[in-house]
Parts: C-alpha cells; sequence; structure tokens
C-alpha cells in the first residue's frame, strides 16, 4: 500500500466476466479490461497522480505492460510506486492502514468496490467531476457493487458531522432530482435516476441502486 494513496479500489474480474454487466461496459473499460484475460483480480491505489495497479491470476508471465513479482502475482504504475511495490516493508502508514481498514469489509464482500480520502481527487472528467466535489464534502466515502442477476450499487459518505451529512444528503438528492429532470427526453437514464434511494444515519450518507445490467448501458454513457 503506498503511504500517500487517498484511492484504494479493487476489481473481481473472474465475477465481473461471468457477468451480464460485463457486456454493457463503456468502450474505456473494456479497453482497459479486455486485455487482462488471465487477471482474476486487481488492486488498484492512487494519489490522484501516481498509481499502482496490482493483478492476481494464474499467469506464469507478466501481462502487457506489467512487471512480474512472483507467480501469479504482477504490478503496473507509476515507477516510484512500482518500485516501492517490490520490496516488502514491515509496516504501513497510519493513513495508508485506514485505508486498508476500511476496504477490507468491503472486498470480502463486493465484486467491485472503492475507498476514497474525503481530499482524494477521482481520475473521472466531465459530469464525473461532479462527483469529486460530493467527494470532498466526506472524511471518506466507500463504494460497493455486487453482481448478481442485478447489480447492487451503493455508495457511503462518511462526513465530520450530522450537519455536513445533513448537507451532502440534501446536494445528492438535489442532483439527482436534477438529473432526472434533465434527462427526461432520455426515459432510461431519468427512470433510472429516479430510482436512486438517499438515506442518512448521524454522519453516514447512503446512496443506493439497484438495476438490471442492460439498464445501465445509457447511464454509462454519461460519464
Amino acid at each position: 500500500m503506498p503511504p500517500g494513496a487517498t484511492i484504494l479500489a479493487g476489481v473481481n474480474l473472474a465475477r465481473l466476466r461471468a457477468s451480464p454487466l460485463h457486456r454493457q461496459l463503456p468502450a474505456a473499460a473494456r479497453v482497459f479490461l479486455d486485455p487482462l484475460g488471465a487477471v482474476d483480480s486487481l488492486l488498484a491505489a492512487s494519489d490522484g497522480g501516481n498509481f499502482l495497479i496490482l493483478m492476481r491470476g494464474p499467469f506464469r508471465q507478466a501481462p502487457a505492460g506489467a512487471t512480474l513479482f512472483a507467480p501469479g502475482v504482477a504490478g503496473a504504475g507509476s515507477s516510484d510506486w512500482l518500485r516501492a511495490a517490490e520490496i516488502p516493508r514491515r509496516a504501513e502508514s497510519p493513513a495508508g492502514n485506514a485505508l486498508l481498514e476500511r476496504a477490507e469489509p468491503l472486498a470480502a464482500a463486493a465484486d467491485i468496490w472503492m475507498v476514497a480520502a474525503g481530499n482524494a481527487n477521482l481520475p473521472v472528467s466531465g459530469n464525473g467531476e461532479n462527483l469529486t466535489g460530493l467527494l470532498h464534502a466526506t472524511a471518506y466515502a466507500t463504494l460497493s457493487v455486487r453482481l448478481t442477476d442485478q447489480v447492487a450499487l451503493e455508495v457511503v459518505g462518511m462526513c465530520r458531522g450530522p450537519e455536513s451529512a445533513r448537507h451532502l444528503e440534501e446536494t445528492v438528492r438535489a442532483f439527482a432530482s436534477l438529473g432526472a429532470a434533465a434527462t427526461a427526453r432520455q426515459p432510461a437514464v431519468s427512470g433510472l435516476l429516479r430510482r436512486i434511494r438517499v438515506s442518512r444515519d448521524d454522519r453516514a450518507v447512503h446512496v443506493t441502486l439497484a438495476a438490471a445490467p442492460a439498464e445501465l448501458e445509457p447511464l454509462f454513457r454519461l460519464f
């Protein structure tokens, strides 16, 4: 775990490939994932500039562009972080431990997951930049996706206090409502946005959505 990482994410690629969601992924995601045919799972870390991707699978040679650490384990990323990943460390930084502790229950239960510090900058652009603004209103946030016959998504924003949580809840509700109204001529997208559920529990704001994989394809096109 790089000490400066502010985002940690993982994907169970074996489960993703077996899910109908795989066929609905946007082209940019498929360009990245399709060459990883021998990789079963990956773990990614970033600080908004540097990044590290660790891959595990039944391969004895590194996937293209990656470095083999051991049979079945390879890595790719920024040169300094990649070199550091090859050298075992006895202890992680306090910030690294906090991300890892929050990631463990997500990784155990979800097929796709992410945990991000509230000051992290997400690697998104366009409409996705609104997500970074929402993240900055939290102390940290988590995302988990479970893949069955439906895609069950949950985002939890842990705020610094109940008042900031109330403000975030209202902001998320407003974004969802405005998005649904703005996409009224795209019934598939508008309908999905109206099905988003937002709730608050003290400092935590929960955002959930359950949908069939085919329903998500028009939503992906917005980002």
